[in-house]
């Protein structure tokens, strides 16, 4: 099978490996800091002889900042929310401590929210964090984004706090919209839309389900030293990535 793609915006590439195959070949989109944002349809067309198939992908072009810094979250992880497809869990180990979770499948290993990369834990492993503090990486940064998820129902009002090297620390109130909502809470973006999420018995619960992100905008003049959680096991903290400060 030749294949070959179609319909790519502008400054976007595409290759295959192999270009030629009879089982399995990988297709890598590549775009330079210079393609403008966009939204496309992508036609993957597959000749062989006299035989032709097509498939539509939706290609997403986003832009992301520079010189950013994942916060590293392993050491705070006290949830397990993202399981593999097929997996089976006790209901009270889902994200919602109910018989629910996120599927890695849907989700990726890393998502794109709110003008940064967010990297994701392991699946059916500790992966998320909620009532705790988490240490962020010392330095001066300009904000902290994070990618979350609200459980049983919408959280109104939660309170994060950014706790600097001096001491003194900066507080952020900030609504969520339960997971199985788009949402529209002041400071809220979508950051990943999934097709389902995953029952404890290893079934899906076909229903569009979302992730969302925020940014807190810190004192560019101090040294960030850790973010402590709302008190509240419905709010939980998926990834965390620090924005430099505009030099």
């Amino acid at each position: 099978v030749n294949l070959a793609a179609s319909g790519l915006p502008p400054g976007v590439t595409a290759s295959f490996s192999p270009t030629s195959t009879t089982g399995i070949s990988t297709l890598t989109l590549t775009t330079s800091r210079s393609t403008l944002p966009a939204v496309s349809a992508v036609t993957v067309t597959g000749v062989s002889g006299n035989l032709s198939h097509t498939q539509k992908t939706v290609l997403s072009v986003t832009p992301i900042l520079a010189g950013t810094v994942a916060v590293d979250l392993s050491s705070a992880y006290n949830v397990t929310g993202i399981y593999r497809d097929g997996a089976t869990f006790a209901p009270s180990a889902g994200l919602d401590h109910g018989g629910y979770a996120l599927s890695e499948q849907a989700l990726g290993p890393e998502q794109v929210g709110d003008g940064v990369v967010f990297r994701l834990g392991p699946a059916n492993a500790p992966d998320a964090v909620t009532g705790t503090t988490v240490a962020l990486p010392a330095g001066t940064f300009s904000s902290l984004r994070i990618l979350a998820v609200a459980v049983e129902g919408n959280q109104e009002r939660q309170t994060f706090i950014v706790n600097y090297a001096d001491s003194t620390s900066s507080s952020f109130t900030q609504s969520l919209t339960d997971w199985a909502g788009r949402g529209n809470a002041s400071g809220e973006s979508v950051a990943a839309e999934m097709p389902y999420r995953l029952a404890a018995d290893g079934s899906k619960d076909a229903n569009a389900f979302y992730t969302h992100a925020y940014s807190f905008a810190l004192d560019s003049g101090k040294v960030a030293k850790s973010v402590s959680l709302p008190a509240n096991a419905n709010v939980l903290l998926l990834a965390a990535t620090l924005a430099p400060s505009v030099k």
